[in-house]
């Protein structure tokens, strides 16, 4: 299996990230596989999908956390800034053994449109599929989100229960056929 710690965003992407972000080192941007998150990043976590509209302003991610990084094939990844380690990206992925799955991929809003998104689907995918897995899928919490993954390759999975996410947006599943 890929080490999601090991994997660098390819560097026009990192560099443009890191000068949006007023980083000037240009070292580009650090993936992480968070294993054992502080309060301080479970803060910045839980800012970051407050801010993106993935969860309401009254949750705490902590249990989300917590069951991704507890999960037997479930992985949280982050994406640093090198100059001061803030968290502007999540993803997490995972398993069922019989499918791949992403859930809480959020990207601050100055770090959009650079390219870290894709990247990071693209890190889920070849984890997913070094697990042997031929399919892979995706919550789809909002429009936006949905456009996103269109782009990469996803479908809507038919037939799949939709449920109310925060009374604005039903959420959807989407999947992609992972090639070996």
């Amino acid at each position: 299996m890929p080490d999601p710690t090991s994997y660098r965003p390819k560097p026009d992407i990192a560099a443009n990230a890191a000068t949006s972000a007023g980083a000037d080192d240009g070292t580009g941007i650090l993936l992480e596989q968070l294993k054992t998150p502080s309060d301080d990043d479970v803060a910045a976590i839980t800012h970051l999908w407050i801010a993106t509209g993935l969860i309401p302003a009254i949750r705490d991610a902590r249990k989300d956390i917590e069951n991704c990084i507890n999960a037997n094939h479930g992985s949280l990844i982050v994406a640093r800034l090198p100059s001061d380690r803030q968290i502007i990206a999540t993803m997490m992925t995972g398993h069922d053994e019989i499918f791949g799955w992403i859930h809480y991929l959020a990207i601050a809003a100055f770090a959009q449109s650079l390219g870290l998104g894709r990247q990071l689907v693209e890190l889920a995918e070849d984890i997913l599929r070094a697990s042997n897995l031929a399919e892979v899928r995706a919550t789809i919490e909002t429009p936006e989100i949905a456009d996103f993954y269109t782009k990469l390759g996803y479908e809507p999975v038919t037939n799949a229960p939709q449920t109310k996410a925060h009374d604005v947006f039903q959420t959807t599943l989407m999947c992609k056929r992972l090639s070996p």
